[in-house]
């Protein structure tokens, strides 16, 4: 099977080594390149803050990427949104992590249950992307937890030409798309991208992390989408 994928680097290379495992064969096509803040960030963790809450493991990257970090950082709890962003931090030298189920909203809830909320004086700090859903924030306020948010990555969509599409892609046609955000969603079927793909992609299953995910796309393509049942790229993968 002819499999699109369009998340990001490193995380694409990764995806495309385990579908050729499977048999399948990967055509690898980014839609966004990842651009680090590293200034804000090191501003950001010479702040008071309780607790350090990532809802990506690009965060983990962009922490990767300011130099030697202070040994107390690693003593700090560390809130990740899932297991893989757990690993990320994890492998970087974080000790103390408490990993969520691939859901905002949850890992809010988890926050909440693991300490003050109402009247905290110093406040979490969210090592967040741009752009990003707002549940997880909104979760956080309607629980009353503070927080500071650091914008410490923004995923630029890249600038896709049709050589770049017919060198990865070929002639042949695709026959399932992996979409691991609605950002993603959106960027594919924005000009000129949906253009240069249309050919290619129009019997296309899409393959969503999410239902979230599969409801980003525009109303004719829905019909071709199917989210995975649980938020988990191996939920992903059984789709195929």
């Amino acid at each position: 099977m002819r499999v699109l994928v369009t998340r990001p680097q490193p995380a694409a290379s990764r995806t495309a080594a385990e579908l050729r495992r499977r048999g399948h064969e990967p055509l690898v096509l980014p839609l966004a390149v990842a651009e680090h803040h590293a200034v804000a960030l090191a501003e950001a963790l010479a702040q008071p803050h309780a607790g350090i809450a990532v809802t990506s493991a690009e965060a983990i990257r962009a922490l990767a990427t300011i130099g030697p970090l202070p040994p107390p950082l690693f003593e700090e709890t560390l809130f990740a949104v899932g297991e893989s962003t757990a690993s990320a931090a994890a492998k970087l030298g974080f000790r103390r992590i408490i990993a969520g189920d691939n859901d905002g909203t949850t890992l809010a809830r988890m926050i909440v249950g693991h300490g003050p909320t109402q009247g905290e004086a110093v406040p979490l700090l969210y090592l967040a992307g741009k752009p990003r859903s707002p549940g997880f924030e909104a979760a956080l306020g309607e629980f009353g937890k503070p927080v500071t948010v650091c914008e410490c990555y923004r995923m630029r969509p890249r600038a896709l030409t049709a050589a770049e599409i017919a060198e990865t892609i070929g002639r042949d046609p695709v026959d399932a798309v992996l979409l691991y955000s609605s950002e993603s969603a959106r960027r594919l079927f924005n000009p000129p991208v949906v253009e240069l793909l249309s050919e290619r992609t129009s019997s296309a299953r899409m393959l969503c992390l999410s239902e979230k995910i599969a409801t980003a796309l525009p109303a004719q393509f829905r019909a071709k989408a199917k989210a995975a049942p649980s938020p988990n790229e191996a939920s992903l993968l059984s789709l195929l």
